[in-house]
C-alpha cells in the first residue's frame, strides 16, 4: 500500500531526527500543521519546506516515486555547476521568469515584486528543473564568480520570505540590494550584515552588504549552463 503525503513528511522528519513541532518551528509553519497535514501542501509550504531543507527530494515527497534524499551529483549547494539541455521544453505556466538585465541593475525596486506584478512580459525560461520551486532565473553577466561559472550561465533563485533568511556561511546567494541591483556572491554574517566574496578574488575584492542595504535574499537552487 503506498504512503500518504503526510507519512512520507513524517519519515523524513524522523530521519533528520527532529519533532513535529521543531520541523513546523523550522519552516515557520503552524503548530500541528504536519498531523493535520491531509494532501498535497500548497506552493507557499513547498516552498519553505525546501529553503529549509533542500536535500529532500520534492517529487518523492508530493508523489512517493523516486528517493526521499537527492542524488548527491545533483544537489546545488556545490561550487560546480550543473549541465542542463536547453532544448527541454516545459509547458508555460512550468516556466520561471528569466531576469532582465535592466531590472537586475536597478537599485529602486523589489525584483521579485516586479516580476509577480509583470508576469505577462517577461521572458520566461525553457530550462526546468521538476522538484524544486523556482522564483526567477538570472544570468551571470560578469567574471565575479570565474572559474565556477562563466558568463552565460544560469542560476535559478529561491526568494526567502523577508525576515526568515538562514544563510550558511561561504555558501553563493543572490542579494537585491538599495545600492547595486542583484548581485550574486558567497555570505559570511557579520553583525550588521555580511562579507560578500567572489570565487574570482583576485579582481573582484570583498566588501560588505549592510542589512538595510538589503532588499531579498535568494537561495540559489540550481546552477546551469545552456549547452545549445
Amino acid at each position: 500500500m503506498q504512503s500518504t503525503v503526510q507519512e512520507r513528511l513524517i519519515h523524513f522528519i524522523e530521519y533528520k531526527n527532529l519533532s513535529k513541532n521543531a520541523f513546523e518551528t523550522t519552516c515557520n509553519l503552524s503548530k500541528r500543521y504536519v498531523s493535520n497535514l491531509k494532501g498535497i501542501p500548497g506552493q507557499r509550504v513547498i516552498k519553505k519546506i525546501t529553503l529549509n531543507f533542500p536535500e529532500l527530494n520534492i517529487s518523492w515527497l508530493i508523489s512517493g516515486e523516486g528517493q526521499m534524499i537527492k542524488n548527491t551529483k545533483t544537489e546545488t549547494d556545490t561550487d560546480e555547476p550543473i549541465f542542463v539541455e536547453a532544448e527541454t521544453i516545459a509547458m508555460e505556466s512550468a516556466r520561471a521568469p528569466i531576469l532582465p538585465t535592466l531590472i537586475a541593475n536597478r537599485s529602486d525596486i523589489d525584483i521579485l515584486d516586479y516580476i509577480r506584478k509583470n508576469a505577462g512580459e517577461v521572458e520566461r525560461s525553457r530550462l526546468i528543473v521538476l522538484d524544486t520551486p523556482i522564483d526567477l532565473w538570472h544570468m551571470v553577466r560578469d567574471e565575479s564568480l570565474m572559474p565556477a561559472f562563466r558568463i552565460g550561465d544560469k542560476v535559478a533563485l529561491l526568494a526567502y520570505p523577508k525576515g526568515e533568511e538562514k544563510i550558511i556561511p561561504g555558501k553563493l546567494y543572490a542579494i537585491d540590494t538599495c545600492s547595486n541591483g542583484l548581485i550574486l556572491r558567497k555570505l559570511h554574517p557579520t553583525e550588521d550584515g555580511y562579507i560578500a566574496r567572489s570565487f574570482n578574488e583576485a579582481t573582484y575584492p570583498d566588501f560588505v552588504i549592510t542589512n538595510s542595504d538589503i532588499i531579498r535574499i535568494y537561495r540559489v537552487v540550481f546552477m546551469g549552463r545552456s549547452i545549445v
